[in-house]
């Protein structure tokens, strides 16, 4: 018997999963799965890249047999709609699942509790909002655009300790340590594009793309 810290531990795990995706699931929102029976976890999957299988298909597939009796984990309302791929909570129906635990319920229109009616209404127990607060910050850019349309938008700018932003001269190429230009291009791993302003353009031409870490460039507008 799983308790309220256990499902916290799991969950957790399936964020830990989820971020695997970064910057390459767009724009699906990121989802990690876990699969645990008798205490252990059993298998694990993620949300790979736009239009590949989700999490929980991942997980089940991996989980086999063992699947039956079996308890789901994962951060975000499985889907009931058919979309790029089936919905996901038919196979968590068919595969024998008991038990179903959700950080986060899913804004998108399609989905947004039909998911877990669905599992209910086949006589699967589910618990919704399990670190909650963590699995929204986790897709707070899916759950911007799709709540409102509207792109998550991140500013960044480099500055000196003094407020420059370059030298008087302006030939400084870099203002920045190391450290900080490879959470730079984190960041746009991470991001559908990237924008800047003419005068950067005209003065800096910078290249706008990921080389200090792995990752796919963003469009460049």
């Amino acid at each position: 018997m799983t308790t309220q810290v256990d499902d916290l531990s799991y969950i957790r795990k399936t964020f830990q999963l989820a971020k695997k995706g970064a910057g390459f699931t767009s724009p699906n929102p990121l989802v990690g799965a876990v699969v645990v029976k008798d205490g252990q976890i059993v298998a694990t999957g993620y949300h790979r890249r736009f239009g590949g299988p989700h999490a929980e298909i991942f997980a089940l597939d991996k989980a086999g047999r063992d699947a039956k009796g079996a308890t789901l984990y994962v951060n975000l309302e499985p889907c009931a709609h058919y979309g790029k791929t089936p919905p996901c909570v038919d196979r968590i129906i068919s595969s024998g699942v008991r038990r179903v635990v959700i950080s986060t319920i899913d804004p998108n229109p399609l989905v947004n509790g039909k998911g877990i009616e669905k599992l209910r209404q086949a006589g699967i127990q589910v618990t919704v909002g399990v670190g909650e607060e963590e699995g929204l910050r986790l897709n707070e850019v899916y759950c911007k655009y799709i709540s409102t349309g509207f792109p998550f938008v991140v500013l960044k700018i480099a500055q000196s300790l003094d407020g420059k932003i370059a030298t008087c001269n302006g030939n400084s190429k870099w203002i920045t340590s190391e450290q900080s230009r490879r959470m730079v291009h984190r960041l746009r791993a991470q991001y559908d594009a990237v924008l800047v302003g003419a005068n950067t353009v005209i003065c800096d031409n910078p290249q706008l793309n990921v080389r200090l870490v792995p990752g796919r460039a963003p469009k460049r507008i």
